[in-house]
């Protein structure tokens, strides 16, 4: 032997079991972080995919910019890359038929193709999903919607060669030409011409797939993208253009020195919304693309990013401290067992700085076997785990591949190593300030601390005999080795409470809320009408259990002062300024009505009151729909907006100008939560509820523009689905929104999510199992000579497992009490960190606290087993003669 440190290999070749033991942990232990970072990778990486495939690939756009700004803003240091949009004309497909404007009198009048001019960064940060081809090259090469190709009088074929006649649209009535908003792609007039003004040939090269939210416009306008390079600008035109910064640090005060650089105050500003959207942009907007800016951390809403920030890095520290828990264990017990060998070594010159060398040696030695394992055994469960989503049909997840990054490999083993280095730091400095004669009087850990006093325990005397009282007096009479193996019980217990609770807090995120409805129907047309032909064919359909007409609309309500609630006033004086009639008149109020067999539907729900339809038409009656959910400072408050009861008057009066007068409705009942919903509005609006005749009456109109539809669960929804499906492929205006489907998908994914996340509990659950295992059995061992004494001095070995089996169950039982209260409160506080990013209920979590106290018992108990069979075996007089 060269040195001291040499006895760090023989010990490990000597100590097989419990070096492979503390391997084990920390394999395991590198296998969750290389999981957890490689799933979240991946996410991520899915996430990322699907954010630009909706919003496109870019941090900030700039709106309706003129000619000139373009070179300032492709020039300017903050920017990377700019891609460029331009509006280079319509044409016209055709004029829409005669039948088609009887089937829907307010069909444009031209079926227009949409050409839009893009450089090549726009072709990459915009791109369109194609059918087939490619995008063009060239400004003689052309992409057309597969939509729009049967409205051809020719359809094109990839490589042909179409000619186009370029212009612009004009008001009909008056000759001026039509202000086009945003891109172009929505909105048309009835009193609406088109004007040629020039002829293009293009080649056809590729064809585009259509828009999966297709919208009003989406029948009439059809988009089609050419190339620009852009090396001539018309200062006088207007450019769409769309940017990605060099660093996405602050990003929000480079985009304002940006506008500042181009003379643009007072601009409105936003969120990007998805691409294809009916988004009408009258005037210069620049909008920030959250959605994929917040997958970086870098959304211009700070809480959003910090948020998941903190939540995530919670996640890594609780798993942190679990494993160094573990592994902390493992090495004192080491250490404890060879106190006298420490001893010796002092005796024969070892410094307390060649001893600490000594552990942290072994630490060093197990991490380099057991690290690379670990990465290598968590790469290869990722792969199986995506290799069985990829048979799957998960939604969402069904397109997530995986995703290798040596920075999140190596930050796995980085974590392992900070681990294993902070776990044997105590260890090792306990070692080194052994005495030498101190340690060969006895083995360490057998040493008995000095007790001043004992706490007697009349109620576990009386409960479990004087064998119960022993069993109580060894766990207070050795607090630290009691706190060592509550510690490790407690960590294992919270560990299992917060990652259920991550399970559970999934799968309500992805279960949907809102109306709950089968389908719903909408038309967002010129008319925004739907006839009533349409609701008696919907509800003439055998598979449709009910079918509730929608009427809404905003209104001015006068609020008298006696009838807001005070707790809401505090929060929200805002909503209250502008006195009018003994009130304040606000406009946060909307008239609501769902038909007549939607009050016959809303009857259950009524608080207080009566429906009488027929009453309600005669009084102007209204039902109060005033109970809100909201949170402020922290806190989720259930309170009423205003204090309305039966019989009381309100005036309310549309806000369109066309009926200015008030008029006065009867309150007629009170309901806390709407028709088609299970939760409380956190609108913080108020709706006054009624029938369809006191509505027309008081708006004027009884147009609905939207249709609730309850699917008979018995009955096949196809029917359903075929009808709306011809109602959209008759008019465009049309579209359906299949909540059955939505709600299938989401359980899909939160049932995906939750495989994921109780994998990851598997691997906690067997960590945290071997870590109770080990320090239980282990400190039952180490008092082989303690339990010998008992038994020299008449207790029976019945007595003896007894008394085990009791330190177990109370060590369960310290340990699940306090991991219960601090893994509940860690639950709590995770879904706060949430808060920022997602809102919903935190619900206590009874089922895995139960979980969590059972497996503490059964765990503890099957700890002691091992030892007991073991101790059994050891004569009395063997063991007072040996050393632990």
């Amino acid at each position: 032997m060269k040195s001291y440190t040499d006895l760090t290999r023989k010990y490990l070749k000597g100590q097989k079991k419990r070096s492979l033991l503390t391997t084990f942990g920390i394999v395991l232990s590198v296998t969750l972080f290389t999981s957890i970072g490689t799933i979240g990778m991946s996410y991520w990486d899915k996430s990322v995919r699907q954010t630009v495939q909706d919003f496109g690939d870019y941090h900030v756009s700039f709106n309706g910019i003129s000619g000139e700004a373009i070179p300032r803003v492709k020039n300017n240091a903050a920017v990377k890359s700019a891609g460029v949009i331009s509006r280079e004309g319509y044409a016209v497909l055709r004029e829409t038929k005669e039948k088609e404007k009887k089937e829907d009198p307010f069909a444009a009048p031209y079926r227009y193709l949409n050409i839009k001019g893009y450089n090549a960064n726009a072709m990459n940060m915009l791109q369109s999903q194609l059918d087939s081809g490619r995008y063009p090259e060239n400004s003689d090469e052309i992409i057309l919607s597969s939509s729009s190709l049967k409205y051809f009088l020719k359809k094109p074929k990839l490589g042909e060669t179409i000619t186009l006649n370029l212009g612009i649209r004009k008001v009909a009535s008056t000759g001026e030409d039509k202000k086009i908003n945003g891109l172009g792609d929505f909105g048309w007039d009835l009193d609406e011409a088109f004007h040629a003004q020039s002829q293009r040939k293009y080649t056809v090269v590729g064809f585009m797939k259509s828009s999966s939210k297709e919208n009003w416009s989406s029948g009439y306008i059809f988009p089609a993208i050419t190339f620009n390079d852009y090396k001539s600008i018309d200062n006088n035109k207007n450019y769409f253009i769309y940017v990605k910064m060099k660093s996405l640090k602050n990003i929000k005060e480079k985009t304002e020195a940006l506008m500042s650089s181009l003379q643009l105050s007072n601009i409105e500003q936003g969120s990007a919304m998805q691409l294809d959207r009916d988004n009408f942009i009258k005037n210069v907007r620049i909008e920030y693309n959250n959605e994929l800016l917040k997958l970086y951390g870098k959304s211009i809403y700070g809480g959003v990013n910090n948020s998941l920030i903190l939540t995530f890095a919670a996640v890594i520290v609780i798993i942190m401290i679990c494993t160094i828990a573990m592994i902390y264990n493992v090495f004192h017990i080491s250490v404890l067992e060879r106190i006298s060998q420490f001893g010796m070594l002092r005796c024969i010159g070892a410094t307390p700085a060649q001893i600490r060398k000594i552990v942290m040696q072994e630490a060093a030695l197990i991490s380099l076997i057991g690290i690379p394992i670990g990465i290598l055994t968590g790469t290869l469960f990722m792969k199986v785990l995506f290799y069985s989503i990829s048979l799957l049909t998960l939604g969402f997840l069904n397109d997530m591949r995986m995703v290798i990054s040596l920075p999140i490999l190596i930050s796995a083993g980085l974590l392992g190593l900070l681990s294993v280095y902070l776990s044997a730091i105590g260890p090792a400095k306990q070692a080194a300030r052994v005495y030498p004669l101190e340690a060969l009087k006895n083995a360490g850990s057998s040493k008995v601390e000095n007790i001043t006093k004992v706490k007697k325990s009349l109620f576990v005397k009386k409960l479990f005999g004087v064998v119960g009282q022993f069993a109580s007096r060894n766990l207070q009479r050795n607090k630290k080795r009691f706190r060592i193996t509550a510690f490790s019980m407690i960590i294992s217990i919270i560990l299992f409470i917060v990652f259920s609770g991550l399970v559970d807090f999934v799968q309500r995120i992805t279960q949907l809320s809102g109306a709950q409805y089968s389908y719903s129907l909408s038309y967002d047309g010129p008319s925004s009408r739907i006839d009533d032909t349409v609701y008696r064919d919907v509800s003439k359909l055998d598979a449709v259990q009910q079918a509730y007409k929608f009427y809404r609309n905003q209104v001015d309500a006068i609020i008298p002062k006696d009838k807001i609630n005070p707790q809401y006033y505090g929060f929200h004086k805002d909503r209250y300024t502008v006195a009018e009639g003994g009130g304040y008149r606000t406009d946060n109020n909307f008239l609501v009505s769902y038909g007549d067999n939607g009050l016959d539907a809303l009857q259950s729900k009524l608080t207080t009151g009566k429906i009488d339809k027929e009453k309600m038409n005669q009084e102007n009656g209204v039902i109060v729909l005033q109970k809100i959910m909201m949170t402020e400072e922290g806190k989720r408050l259930i309170l009423d907006q205003t204090q309305f009861k039966v019989g009381d008057h309100i005036k309310i009066r549309t806000i369109d100008g066309n009926h200015n007068e008030y008029q006065t409705v009867t309150v007629v009942g009170i309901v806390d939560q709407d028709l088609l919903s299970k939760k409380y509005s956190t609108g913080q609006d108020l709706s006054f509820i009624t029938t369809p005749k006191v509505y027309s009456k008081i708006m004027g109109n009884d147009t609905y523009s939207r249709i609730f539809i309850l699917a008979n669960p018995d009955i096949s929804n196809r029917p359903i689905t075929d009808y709306l499906k011809s109602l959209t492929d008759k008019n465009a205006g049309f579209n359906y929104h299949n909540r059955v489907a939505e709600v299938a998908q989401a359980k899909n994914d939160a049932k995906t999510f939750s495989i994921l996340l109780y994998g990851f509990i598997g691997v906690i659950v067997l960590i945290a199992f071997l870590n109770i295992v080990n320090t239980v059995s282990t400190n039952l061992i180490l008092r082989t000579k303690e339990f010998a004494t008992l038994k020299a001095i008449g207790m029976t070995q019945k007595e003896v497992r007894k008394m085990i089996i009791l330190e177990g169950v109370f060590y369960g039982l310290f340990a699940a009490v306090i991991g219960i209260i601090l893994g509940t409160t860690l639950n709590y506080g995770i879904q706060l960190l949430f808060a920022s990013a997602l809102d919903t209920d935190w619900m206590f979590p009874w089922y895995s606290i139960g979980i969590a106290l059972a497996g503490s018992m059964i765990t503890t108990i099957v700890a002691t087993i091992g030892p007991m069979y073991r101790l059994n075996k050891v004569s009395i007089v063997d063991a007072l003669r040996r050393e632990n």
